[in-house]
C-alpha cells in the first residue's frame, strides 16, 4: 500500500511548465458529487451513473473522456466464469469506441465500481466475505486488457460506494493506496482527474512501441486473403509443381493470421530491435498468452515482418532481469551459429526501452538486494492448502488474487510465481518458424518422431559433433565451442510441430515432413552452473514447469539440471500426450494426468515431487494405474517405457545410496558417476529429418538388456547391472537409440482417439499430505456413468480397437 500523495507524485507527475498552483479550484468544488450523498445505499448501476454524470457535466478531465461501458465478457475461452461489473473508462476526446467491445482495447484508465472493498487499510487484502472473489475479478479485468493492449502499467480508479481507491497494475506486482472520501474531500480526486488530463499515454501506461496499425489496415487485410498456392501442412508427397516457391507458405500460418486480425482485435504496427535498428512487424490479436497477471505476460503473435516480408513468430513476453539469466535471442544466436538443428532461427530480439517493472528495482535500492537470488519471496502454501503472509514492509506490494497453486505461466514454477518482487524487463523476440502445437501430432508414431527430434535438438546444445564437420569446416573448427547448455523448461507448450518441404533425392520427389522444434530457451544455463543456496525463509530459484520436472528437480533443494533431468522431462511429456490423446488401458485419463502431473507434496515449506510420479519413477520402475494395473498401449509406445523407466529407477536407486554414504559430490555430467566403459551407446547421425533409413540401423539387441533377478538381503544397495543401467542416463544416446528403435517399429496403428480429458483448465495443482513413499495414492471416487460424461466413449471398444494401420504390418508384441 502506498499513500495517496506520493502515489500521485511518482505515477501522475505535473509538467514542469504546470505546477500544482495551476490546478484549477472551482469554488463549487464541495458540491461537485453532491448527488452521491450516501452512496454506499446505492446499486453500484446508480453509482456508476451520477458518477460518470458529475465528471462529465464539470470537465474534469480536460480533453478526454469518461464513458460508461458494460463489461461484458469479451470472446476469450477462459472468461467463461467473468462477471458482469459495473465500470467505466477514461479515453481521449474523439477515441470513444462505438462498439462494447472495443472498449477493452482503447481505454486509457479503468474505472470500476463495486459495492464490497475488496482492500482495508492494511498491507495485506482483507477478509470480506465476497473479497476474494472481488479480487479475482478485478485482476481478471486487468488481464483482458493487458492481453488486448500493449501497456506496461494499467491504473485503475476503484470506486467504492462513496470511498475511492488507486490500483496500479504491472507484471510484477500490485500496489494500491488507502481509501478516502471522495463525497466529504473531493479536492484529492479532482486534483487526480486533472493529473491524468495532462499526462501521455506513455505515462498511463501504454507502450509506445506498439501503435494501432491504422496506415497497414489494407495491407494486413489482403495478407489474411487465401492464397493459391498456400500449402497444406499434411504429410504427404507434393505433387509435380507444388511448393516449388523459394518460401512455401503454409496455409495453417495464414489462417492463424486471419484470426489474428479478426475485427474483435486492434491490430498494431510493433517495433523490434534489430541490432542498432529497428525492425516493424505488423500484428493483430495474440495466438498464444499467459494466463494470469503474477507472470511474466508472454504473448505469441503471428507477425508480418515487413523488412523480409514473409509471416514470422513474435514473442512478447517481460523476462527476468537479472545478471544470470541471458537474453533468449542471446542463446539462439549461438547455438544458430553453432547449425544445431530442431531449434528456431532468430531474426531480430531485443529489451523494448528500457521498460522494467517499478517496485522491485525501488526496494532493491532501499534494501540493497541486487540479485534475484537474495530477493524476499513469500512462503510455500502449508499442508492445509492456507498463505503465510508475504515479508512486509511500509510499502510493501500486495497481489490480489487466487491462491498460488494454479497453473502458472509455462516458464516459471510456483516458487518463482509466487516471488514478491521480480524483476522484469520488457523483451521481444522473432523467429523465422511459425509451428504447430504438439497435441496437433495425428498419431503415436508421429509423436515418437517429434520428441525424437527434440531430444536430438538438445543433444546438440550440449555437443557440438566435430566429427560430422565438412573439411571446409573442420579448417574452421578452432573457432568452434561446445554450447554445454541444459534447456530447463522441457514442457508441453515448448515442444513443437514444424511442417516442412523437403526434397528426396533418391525418389525425386519433394515431402511435407513434420520435423520437432525445442522453442523457449530463455530458460537455459550452462550445463556445470552450481544453483545457489538457499537462505532460511527462501524459495529456490526453480525453473521449469513443474509438471514435467523430474524428481530429483523436485525432491533436492537446490539442484543442478543435469542431462538425466532433461530425458526425464522428455519422458513425462511423452506420457502426457500419449495417456491424453492416445488409445489405452487407462480407463480414467484425466485421474491419472491429474495425480501423476498435478498432484505435489509440501515438505518443511517446500514443494516436492507427488507420491505417483515417485512411486512410478524411483520404486516401480513400470507403468501403473491408481489400481496397480499396468498401463499399456498396445503399440511401440509400451517398448518405449519398458526400456527407459527401469533406467530412471536405477538412477535413483544410485543417486540415493550415494548420498547414504555421503559421497563427495561430482560433476553432474561426468562419466565418473558410473563405470561405462562395457556400454555400448547407439550413436545418432547429426543431421535430422524424418529419413527413417539412420533408425533401422540402429539393431533391436543393443537396446534390450537382461535383467536378472537377484535375491539380496538390502534391496537399497544398487547392483552392477543397476550401474550400468543409470549410467545411460548420462548423455542422450541411449534414449536416442529407443525412440527411434520405436519409431521404426513395426505395430502402429492410428492410434489418436481425440482429447480424453474433457475440461482440462479445470483441473488445479492438489497438495497431498506427506505419508511412507511406498504408499499407493488413492483413485477418487467417481460417480456412475462419469466416463460417459468426461471421455465421451465408453473406455472398453475404444481402448483396443482394431484401427486402420499405417504403412507397416503388426509384428509388435507388447510386454
Amino acid at each position: 500500500m502506498v499513500e495517496l500523495t506520493p502515489f500521485l507524485d511518482t505515477f501522475f507527475p505535473l509538467p514542469a511548465n504546470c505546477p500544482l498552483a495551476n490546478y484549477p479550484r472551482r469554488a463549487t468544488l464541495q458540491d461537485v458529487f453532491v448527488e452521491l450523498k450516501g452512496a454506499n445505499g446505492l446499486t453500484e448501476v446508480e453509482i456508476q451513473q451520477r458518477f460518470t454524470g458529475a465528471v462529465t457535466e464539470n470537465n474534469m478531465i480536460p480533453g478526454m473522456k469518461m464513458e460508461s461501458v458494460l463489461a461484458e465478457k469479451p470472446d476469450f475461452p477462459e472468461t467463461i466464469n467473468f462477471k458482469h461489473i459495473m465500470d467505466a473508462a477514461i479515453f481521449r476526446t474523439g477515441s470513444v469506441p462505438s462498439e462494447e467491445w472495443f472498449n477493452w482495447a482503447d481505454r486509457l484508465v479503468t474505472v470500476a465500481f463495486t459495492s464490497n472493498d475488496p482492500f482495508d487499510n492494511q498491507e495485506r487484502p482483507c477478509v470480506y466475505p465476497d473479497s476474494e472473489g472481488l479480487q479475482e475479478q478485478l485482476s481478471l479485468c486487468a488481464e483482458l486488457i493487458f492481453r488486448a493492449q500493449h501497456r506496461t502499467a494499467l491504473y485503475v480508479i476503484l470506486v467504492i460506494g462513496n470511498n475511492v481507491r488507486l490500483i496500479r497494475w504491472d507484471r510484477s506486482d500490485t500496489i494500491f493506496t488507502p481509501a478516502f472520501d471522495y463525497v466529504a474531500d473531493p479536492d484529492l480526486l479532482c486534483e487526480l482527474l486533472w493529473r491524468v488530463s495532462l499526462l501521455s499515454d506513455e505515462q498511463l501506461g501504454m507502450d509506445p512501441s506498439a501503435n494501432t496499425g491504422d496506415t497497414e489496415y489494407t495491407l494486413m487485410d489482403f495478407l489474411a486473403l487465401d492464397a493459391r498456392n498456400d500449402l497444406p501442412s499434411e504429410e504427404r508427397v507434393l505433387e509435380p509443381g507444388e511448393g516449388k516457391t523459394d518460401r512455401p507458405i503454409f496455409k495453417y500460418v495464414r489462417d492463424k493470421f486471419r484470426e489474428a486480425v479478426d475485427s474483435k482485435w486492434p491490430r498494431y504496427r510493433i517495433e523490434v530491435p534489430d541490432g542498432e535498428s529497428v525492425r516493424i512487424f505488423l500484428v493483430g490479436g495474440p495466438s498464444f498468452y499467459a494466463k494470469g497477471m503474477a507472470c511474466r505476460g508472454t504473448k505469441g503473435f503471428v507477425a508480418w515482418d515487413t523488412v523480409a516480408e514473409r509471416f514470422v513468430w513474435l514473442k512478447d513476453v517481460w523476462r527476468l532481469d537479472y545478471g544470470s539469466m541471458k537474453m533468449e535471442g542471446t542463446v539462439l544466436e549461438r547455438l544458430n551459429a553453432l547449425g544445431f538443428g530442431h531449434i528456431p532461427t532468430l531474426v531480430c530480439h531485443g529489451d523494448i526501452l528500457n521498460q522494467k517493472t517499478w517496485f522491485p528495482e525501488r526496494w532493491e535500492g532501499q534494501h540493497g538486494l541486487p540479485e534475484a537470488e537474495s530477493r524476499p519471496k513469500a512462503p510455500l502454501p502449508s499442508q492445509a492448502n492456507t498463505l503465510n503472509p508475504p515479508l512486509t514492509s511500509s510499502s510493501t506490494p500486495s497481489v490480489p488474487g487466487k491462491h498460488p497453486d494454479v497453473k502458472m505461466d509455462g516458464n516459471l514454477d510456483e516458487l518463482e510465481q509466487e516471488a514478491i518482487l521480480k524483476r522484469l524487463a520488457h523483451y521481444r523476440i522473432v523467429v523465422e518458424e511459425v509451428a504447430k502445437p504438439l497435441s496437433d501430432f495425428i498419431h503415436g508414431r508421429q509423436l515418437v518422431g517429434i520428441i525424437l527430434d527434440c531430444v536430438e535438438g538438445m543433444r546438440y546444445s550440449l555437443l557440438y559433433n566435430l566429427t560430422a564437420l565438412t573439411s571446409s569446416e573442420i579448417a574452421h573448427r578452432d573457432t568452434v565451442t561446445k554450447a554445454e547448455l541444459v534447456h530447463r523448461d522441457i514442457s508441453s507448450g515448448n515442444i513443437l510441430i514444424l511442417p516442412k518441404a523437403e526434397y528426396n533425392k533418391k525418389t525425386d520427389t519433394t515431402c511435407i515432413a513434420w520435423h520437432g522444434l525445442l522453442a523457449d530457451w530463455e530458460m537455459s544455463k550452462p550445463l556445470h552452473t552450481v544453483e545457489p543456496l538457499i537462505r532460511p525463509h527462501q524459495s529456490p530459484t526453480r525453473m521449469g514447469t513443474r509438471q514435467f520436472l523430474s524428481v530429483g528437480m523436485l525432491d533436492e533443494n537446490p539442484k543442478t539440471a543435469e542431462i538425466s533431468d532433461e530425458l526425464e522431462s522428455f519422458l513425462y511429456l511423452l506420457l502426457y500426450f500419449a495417456v491424453r490423446y492416445l488409445r489405452s488401458s487407462c480407463d480414467y485419463p484425466e485421474d491419472f494426468i491429474e495425480g501423476y502431473f498435478n498432484v505435489y507434496t509440501v515438505q518443511h515449506g517446500f514443494i516436492k515431487c507427488g507420491r505417483h510420479k515417485r512411486l512410478v519413477v524411483t520404486e516401480l520402475g513400470r507403468l501403473e494405474d491408481y489400481c496397480g494395473s499396468r498401463l499399456t498401449f498396445r503399440s511401440p509406445m509400451d517398448y518405449i517405457f519398458k526400456e527407459l523407466l527401469p533406467l530412471f529407477k536405477a538412477h535413483y536407486k544410485v543417486q540415493a545410496h550415494r548420498k547414504k554414504k555421503s559421497a563427495p559430490p561430482t560433476s553432474p555430467t561426468s562419466s565418473a558417476h558410473y563405470e561405462t566403459s562395457s556400454i555400448h551407446h547407439p550413436q545418432m547421425s547429426r543431421e535430422g529429418g524424418r529419413d527413417t533409413s539412420k533408425y533401422r540401423d540402429l539393431e533391436e539387441p543393443v537396446l534390450t538388456r537382461k535383467r536378472f533377478q537377484v535375491t539380496r538381503k538390502d534391496d537399497s544397495i544398487p547392483t552392477a547391472e543397476d550401474e550400468q543401467d543409470a549410467a545411460l542416463l548420462a548423455d542422450h544416446d541411449f534414449v536416442l537409440g529407443a525412440l527411434a528403435q520405436a519409431y521404426v517399429s513395426k505395430g502402429w496403428g492410428w492410434d489418436k482417439v481425440g482429447d480424453r480429458v474433457l475440461d482440462p483448465c479445470a483441473s488445479q495443482p492438489i497438495v497431498e499430505p506427506m505419508s511412507a513413499s511406498n504408499a499407493r495414492p488413492l483413485k477418487r471416487r467417481r460417480s456412475a456413468g462419469s466416463v460417459d460424461v468426461r471421455v465421451g466413449v465408453q473406455p472398453d471398444p475404444v481402448r483396443f480397437r482394431k484401427l486402420p494401420r499405417l504403412t507397416q504390418s503388426f509384428t509388435y508384441k507388447a510386454g
